[in-house]
């Protein structure tokens, strides 16, 4: 019998993830503890679930030539926080581990951990530990734990045929950031943008208080990859409205038609918002609650039967394409 050797460019992120799942035992896992395939693993505390998320970049796959090594601080905190986030977890702390080349300057580092700090500091937490290593490139993994109410916790799973799509914020800015790096026309701002995202703890914590969520995740990889994620963990589909997606203003700042700006707000990675499906008679009420600490939730769209993802244009329907950033594979 003849064996295929695959390799990870030929099955991507989600699929590597889905074989090491099966392979890890999951046989002595506590009653109530949440494993893998959410956005945090959720350790049974009694009352509370103990969140415990980890993520990592590299320069050669996250960090823009250029980038401040204090924005590479904020990233690799807030890429973290954005995991508790999308839980409705109140952040308690954060471990990195650092890849060092031993080249690099005392200065970088310094500043490096400037910006852990600052963003550490801007959720109300520390970064508590770590470890350093030397690496032939720059590599930041952190590990971030936090604290959820069992009734409050907000998963990938439990979306409902007729609840309502939202998101939080608005999209397209990672997006933008990247075409302006493929057509060489970004800046110090541009990069500052990409990297300085803003986790939705606090908003996401309204949100979990209200019991108005079904599921959520946020948006890591783009608004399209999420929405097949969550239609395959749920076995529904969805049905959104372009027209009413909040657009960055980046993105209008640098799309020239109708298409550039659906790849920017649709299939790019980096924006870190909130993907949420929501109570149909509890929408108001959740508008308000994310309303009330500065913040919009804008109803893009329906969860439905059928088990498709379409897009309503001004030209009509068409499928939602099933493509975004995937590791070992790219853009796909």
């Amino acid at each position: 019998m003849l064996t295929i050797d695959l390799k990870l460019k030929d099955i991507g992120e989600r699929e590597a993830i889905e074989i090491i799942a099966n392979i890890l035992d999951t046989e002595h896992l506590f009653k109530d503890t949440i494993g893998i395939g959410d956005d945090c693993a959720a350790l049974d505390l009694g009352e509370r679930y103990l969140l415990v998320t980890t993520d990592v970049i590299a320069e050669k796959t996250h960090i823009p030539r250029g980038a401040s090594p204090k924005d590479i601080g904020w990233h690799i905190i807030a890429i973290n926080l954005s995991d508790i986030a999308a839980m409705g977890g109140r952040p308690l702390g954060i471990v990195v581990a650092l890849g060092l080349p031993k080249i690099l300057s005392v200065n970088f580092l310094k500043e490096l951990a400037e910006g852990m700090k600052d963003c550490a500091s801007e959720f109300g937490i520390s970064v508590i530990g770590g470890d350093t290593k030397e690496h032939e490139q720059l590599t930041l993994c952190g590990t971030a734990f936090g604290v959820v109410g069992k009734e409050e916790i907000m998963r990938r799973e439990g979306a409902k045929v007729g609840d309502v799509i939202a998101v939080t914020g608005k999209l397209g800015r990672g997006g933008s950031a990247y075409y302006a790096l493929e057509r060489k026309t970004e800046s110090k701002k541009t990069i500052h943008s990409l990297l300085r995202v803003f986790p939705r703890v606090i908003e996401a914590q309204v949100l979990a208080k209200t019991s108005s969520v079904n599921c959520c995740m946020d948006i890591s990889d783009g608004l399209a990859s999420s929405i097949y994620q969550l239609g395959k963990r749920n076995d529904v589909g969805f049905e959104i409205d372009l027209e009413k997606i909040p657009i960055a203003k980046e993105v209008n700042d640098i799309s020239t038609n109708e298409d550039e700006l659906k790849e920017m707000i649709l299939y790019h990675g980096g924006d870190y918002e909130l993907l949420l499906t929501i109570k149909r008679e509890r929408i108001k009420e959740a508008i308000e609650a994310v309303k009330n600490v500065g913040t919009s939730l804008t109803p893009i769209g329906l969860v439905t039967k059928k088990k498709e993802n379409v897009l309503i244009t001004s030209k009509g329907m068409e499928a939602l394409e099933n493509k975004g950033y995937e590791h070992f594979r790219g853009e796909v």
